[in-house]
């Protein structure tokens, strides 16, 4: 945990400096050590902190996942009524276990498949430490496969993490809803994670 630690606390200095994605990104963190719950709100980039993640019990993730999908819900109907655009949201999922929660979890993955398939969210699935169950991460996405941290340090993925989301920042692929979002992105190069996670 020192490691994702280390890592995050560099995500939160990284995406300050970039003056669109602090603006424009909206961070939210869902942790599942024991239970599922929202350990970091919906936060700017600017007003993003680092926070102490700690790891335990279970691992309930697809209460986790249903969470985490309905807090998206929510955030868009909160920008739809207010008049605001936004992104396809990116849906991170690392986890150095497998879900304990086994029923809710298939329902839940289920949930996100379609939420993919709709192109309502772009999933990622993240395994780190050799007890990463890389099958149920593959079970949350039809379009990419889930890789594992390996060779790549925490801070070197945040550190892409905050790149990547300065560049999506600078973009022009937002919209009022979900199709207005998509006709965006096709006109424009969206930058997505390296090669690994793409399906062949």
């Amino acid at each position: 945990m020192s490691m994702l630690n280390r890592g995050f606390d560099l995500f939160c200095e990284e995406i300050k400096k970039d003056e669109l994605a602090k603006k424009r990104a909206e961070i939210t963190v869902i942790t599942f050590g024991g239970s599922a719950r929202v350990e970091i709100p919906f936060t700017e980039g600017r007003d993003l902190q680092p926070r102490r993640l700690e790891a335990g019990g279970g691992t309930p993730m697809g209460a986790a996942l249903d969470l985490a999908l309905d807090q998206l819900d929510q955030q868009k109907q909160a920008y739809k009524e207010a008049g605001l655009e936004y992104y396809r949201p990116w849906m991170f999922v690392l986890t150095d276990g497998a879900p304990t929660d086994r029923d809710v979890f298939r329902t839940a993955a289920a949930r996100v498949r379609q939420a993919e398939a709709e192109r309502r969210v772009s999933v990622f699935g993240i395994g780190v430490g050799a007890g990463a169950n890389l099958s149920r991460l593959a079970d949350l996405s039809e379009q990419r496969v889930p890789v594992m941290l390996d060779g790549l340090s925490f801070s070197e993925f945040f550190s892409w993490l905050s790149a990547s989301l300065g560049a999506a920042s600078a973009s022009g692929a937002f919209g009022a809803s979900d199709a207005g979002v998509e006709r965006a992105e096709a006109a424009e190069q969206i930058p997505l994670p390296p090669a690994g996670w793409a399906r062949a």
